[in-house]
């Protein structure tokens, strides 16, 4: 979570509950025995108290007995976001219940604690620059005795076991002022270490460091002016992943959140493979899903796939994950889109990718881990533990926030399907496409019966029209969806983008020759269409009609005029994406005068309107208003206009 622009709204808890190191809620009169997940609901530890784990990881080990156990880590926010006690441990045979293990890394309130019985021989063979900097970089306290500006900041913590050293290592997001005259919590953009001999504990802290980077030189840079990073490897929202040949890597966000990273570490864990300087990428790091703005890695492997879980960086606010696969760790990541449909979508069921658990990586089960963030009660804020389920050629799919059971999760080996599709259907019509599939699991492939769901393509442009195989299984995909008696076709993206040219060649001859322009004459049909109002376009030139649209500005409503059509009843479709959700931006939509949409949402995912019975007279003419009803400017991804 990139908090440096959100803490303004963080509340504090009161002085004498950071000196007890209480939590902010109660505990239970009796501790609840759990048998099930209850994302964002509470969730408290076998003593009643609430779990403080927040960003954290589940690693699985081996207890005494051979049993497996589970390790919880994260960080614990029972005092706010400042005077955190640092990274707490609970433990767990279900993954359900789980025991308090206390504090395996401990944070310091003052230099004077090296004297004491607990820092005084964890740290007995550090030398005074050595101390300096462990004060550095665990002095969490909200109020510092030395002068310094700001307190330093440790988020999300993860651990793994190092089976050729035996030791526990802990990675973590370490930030702070970068002297003792800055006053920029987020200043130092570090990943600091600490070492341990068991899971539960004494962390001892090495150091931190900026990590791998690119020459600035040596690629465009994603950003511009004073966000620009001089110094280069910036290291914030982080995981740790070992592989299956005991190889650890580190995953970062980096170059001010806008690209991901991934750097080998040494033998040790305790480091990168080679120094920054010396590093090569493709053998040492990658630089991958640059330009992007994500945050909140979260890394698993499936069937020799590796899989990165991000969201975007919105600082508190939750915003849609995505997810991205590679078959080479080193390698460049490739964006398959959200693992999330429908209306969980926009903001990741109002979540934050933390973690993902190996619950039985041979059966292909995993759970994704995720924070409900709330700034101002973090004490409480409820933890999204939900499962992860895999489709054709392993697409993944993560929810719903519903309560369920380990039990629930299916065991999965990758398939898929060999068909043809044409490029495009009718409007809710499936009747063109095949009636069986070729269904190919590993060397074996058989003929299967399919049926097609008619509601997803229930709206114009692009679409993933979902097949149900005769065993129940589904997949999807990519068609372009094309409405009966189409007249104007606008991308107001201005972008004459792959869906937009297959649906204007199979739709015929249309009124309109251009994706976009303002209101005059089409060069191609004479007729007179357009927008009018200040307005600019946005979007990827290879996006497609969603994700390319025309923006407002100065909170003027759009205005589009359809001229030329014969008189009879129309419909006006229109379709909506907001790449900014977090804006909470809306309209009302009004077709010549007459309101067809008093309160339209903006989202993060593609949404369509069909607005029907429009009726045209002989002035052959349609006149769409879009104007925003709050704050934020409105924008628009495509209009369609159809006979009937």
């Amino acid at each position: 979570m990139n908090l440096s622009r959100s803490l303004r709204g963080v509340a504090l808890v009161s002085a004498a509950l950071a000196v007890l190191g209480l939590v902010t809620a109660p505990a239970s009169s009796a501790s609840e025995k759990y048998s099930s997940f209850r994302p964002g609901l509470e969730w408290r530890d076998t003593d009643g108290q609430i779990i403080q784990a927040h960003g954290g990881q589940v690693v699985p080990a081996t207890d005494e007995n051979g049993r497996r156990i589970w390790y919880w880590y994260g960080e614990d926010r029972s005092n706010g976001y400042y005077d955190s006690p640092g990274v707490h441990v609970y433990s767990s045979y279900d993954l359900y219940n789980w025991k308090n293990d206390g504090l395996a890394l401990r944070t310091m309130s003052s230099p004077e604690q090296f004297d004491d019985k607990y820092f005084g021989k964890l740290y007995k063979n550090y030398t005074a620059a050595q101390k300096e900097v462990v004060w550095r970089d665990l002095s969490t306290n909200s109020v510092r005795t030395d002068g310094w500006a700001k307190p330093s900041i440790l988020e999300r913590p993860k651990v793994i076991y190092n089976k050729a050293t035996g030791k526990w290592i802990m990675w973590v997001h370490s930030d702070g002022p970068s002297s003792p005259t800055s006053a920029s919590t987020y200043a130092r953009g570090e990943a600091g270490v600490a070492i341990a001999n068991s899971p539960k504990g004494p962390f001892r802290w090495v150091d931190s460091y900026r990590l791998n980077h690119v020459p600035t030189d040596s690629v465009p840079w994603c950003g511009t002016g004073s966000s620009f990073d001089p110094a280069g490897g910036m290291a914030r929202d982080m995981n740790l992943f070992v592989d299956d040949d005991g190889t650890a890597y580190i995953i970062y966000a980096s170059e001010e959140n806008r690209t991901m990273y991934i750097s080998k570490l040494n033998h040790d864990y305790t480091y990168l493979s080679a120094r920054p300087e010396n590093a090569v990428q493709g053998k040492d790091f990658v630089r991958t899903l640059a330009c992007n703005q994500r945050e909140a890695p979260a890394m698993f492997k499936s069937e020799g796939r590796y899989y990165l879980i991000t969201s975007g960086a919105t600082g508190w606010d939750a915003n849609p994950a995505k997810y991205a696969t590679s078959d080479n760790i080193l390698g460049q990541f490739t964006d398959q889109g959200s693992p999330i449909s429908g209306p969980g979508a926009a903001n990741t069921f109002s979540s934050q990718s933390t973690a993902v658990i190996p619950y039985d990586q041979q059966q292909n089960k995993f759970v994704f881990m995720g924070d409900r963030w709330t700034p101002d009660s973090l004490a409480t804020a409820p933890y999204v533990w939900m499962p992860m389920k895999f489709g054709e050629g392993g697409s993944l799919s993560i929810g719903p926030d519903q309560e369920w059971r380990l039990g629930d999760l299916p065991a999965y080996r990758r398939w898929t399907v060999d068909t043809h599709l044409p490029d495009h259907v009718a409007l809710g019509d499936t009747s063109t496409l095949p009636t069986s599939v070729s269904v190919k699991t590993g060397s074996l492939s058989k003929q299967l019966a399919v049926t097609w769901d008619a509601s997803t393509v229930a709206r114009p442009g692009p679409a993933n029209v979902r097949g149900t195989l005769a065993d129940g299984r589904t997949f999807t995909r990519p068609i372009v969806v094309v409405p009966q008696g189409l007249r104007y076709a606008v991308n107001a993206g201005g972008v004459a983008t792959t869906d937009w040219q297959t649906l204007t060649k199979a739709a015929g001859p249309l009124l309109n020759s251009n994706p976009e322009q303002p209101l005059g004459l089409d060069p191609a049909t004479g007729k007179t269409w357009g927008y009018t109002g200040a307005s600019a376009p946005a979007g990827p030139a290879n996006g497609d009609l969603y994700s390319t649209l025309r923006y407002a500005k100065n909170h003027e409503p759009l205005v589009y005029t359809f001229e030329g059509l014969e008189p009879g009843t129309y419909t006006v479709h229109a379709g909506y994406f907001d790449p900014w959700p977090w804006a909470n931006r809306a309209a009302q939509v009004t077709i010549d005068g007459s309101v067809v949409d008093q309160q339209r949402l903006f989202t993060g995912s593609n949404d369509a309107a069909a607005y029907s019975n429009v009726p045209v007279g002989a002035d052959g003419k349609i006149t769409v208003t879009i104007a925003p009803t709050r704050s934020p400017d409105i924008q628009v991804s495509w209009l369609m206009v159809a006979r009937g």
